[in-house]
Order: C-alpha cells, then structure tokens, then sequence
C-alpha cells in the first residue's frame, strides 16, 4: 500500500515537472515519511476514539507538536519501536490526562525543567537527522524557549485542568527525549552535528 502510494504520486508530481534521480529519491523519501504520519495518526485518532480520550489526545498532540517541532529529541530506531512509542505517548498519556490530575505544583515543576532543558540541550538532533546549521540549531533554541514560555502563560492565564495536563505532560516527555542521559541509556549519539564536520573533514 504504502509503495503504491509511493509510485502514483511521483508518477503524478513528473507530470507537471522534471525530476532527476536526486529530485525523486528526496520526493520517495519524504511521501513514506506523510504515508507513515497518516497511518500512525489514523491509528491514534481510532484508538482515541475507542478509548473515549479523543478530547485529551488532540489537545495533547497540539501542546507536544508545539515544542517538538523546535526541539526534536530522540527517534525509535525501528518500526516496531516506533508504534509502541507512538502508541505510549499518544493513547496512553491522554488516558492518563482524562483520569490523572497533576497537583498545580508538578506542572510548575514540569515547566522550570523544560525551560531549563530546553536552555542546555535543544534542538537535540539524530544521527540520521544532524542540525548541521549553527544559525538554525539557534534559532530552534530560541523558539523552544518561547514555547515553553507561552505554555506557561497558558497555565496560569487558563485554569482548565485538562490543558494544564496537557502542556504538564508534553514537556515533561520532551524534557526526557532531548536529555543527553537519554541519548545515552539509549546508546544513541547526542549533539550529531559536531560528528559530521568530522566526517566532512575526514573526506
């Protein structure tokens, strides 16, 4: 399915412009990355819907894309990985949002850390995906301090409890997946950038 989906739509995007074998490899690599998003979040949404919490995983979806869109942070590194990851983060915490209420003080905690993380140790790259850019590794920085910021403003702007344990638990996931203790429990490789000037020197 996903191959075909592949195929049909560079075979639609030729038609209307040229395509080296570059152009193609970087348009086949980034439809299986939208093919791959589309699946795992239809997933979410069916179980969200089942398990009455398609509320609680919206929300938690927007709050979390918020600030990993800007820090990043650790990938699975398989595809069986992957769904379980997406499966714990998506469906199991907005159970826990529904039904677990965090005592006001844990989310001032939360925000204190992911502030503090997001000061040392965002944007947090992949080795797959190395933020070779100093411009852009600060400018992701300074937007993740913002965010943070802007969520804080939230909790104490908005007193619902169901978006303060939203934001609660969104930075304190993403305060762990771009921790380098993570990186290293995980045997994967943090600050990913500083190694591929490495390698381009080496050539």
């Amino acid at each position: 399915m996903k191959e075909k989906f592949v195929n049909s739509s560079i075979k639609f995007i030729s038609k209307y412009q040229e395509c080296d074998d570059l152009k193609i490899k970087k348009l086949n690599y980034g439809l299986q990355g939208i093919y791959n998003l589309i699946v795992k979040l239809s997933i979410v949404i069916i179980i969200a819907i089942i398990t009455k919490t398609i509320n609680q995983t919206l929300l938690f979806l927007l709050f979390y894309a918020g600030i990993r869109t800007f820090s990043y942070g650790l990938h699975a590194k398989s595809n069986l990985a992957c769904w379980i990851t997406t499966i714990i983060i998506y469906n199991i915490i907005p159970y826990f949002i529904k039904n677990i209420n965090f005592p006001i003080y844990m989310s001032y905690i939360a925000l204190i850390v992911a502030l503090i993380s997001m000061i040392l140790w965002a944007p947090a790259d992949t080795p797959k995906k190395p933020l070779i850019r100093k411009k852009n590794r600060k400018k992701c920085k300074i937007i993740s301090i913002i965010v943070v910021i802007i969520y804080t403003i939230i909790i104490f702007m908005i007193n619902n409890t169901m978006i303060t344990n939203s934001i609660t638990y969104a930075l304190i996931i993403q305060s762990i997946v771009i921790n380098p203790l993570t990186y290293k429990i995980t045997k994967t490789q943090f600050n990913n950038y500083k190694y591929y000037k490495k390698k381009i020197n080496m050539v």
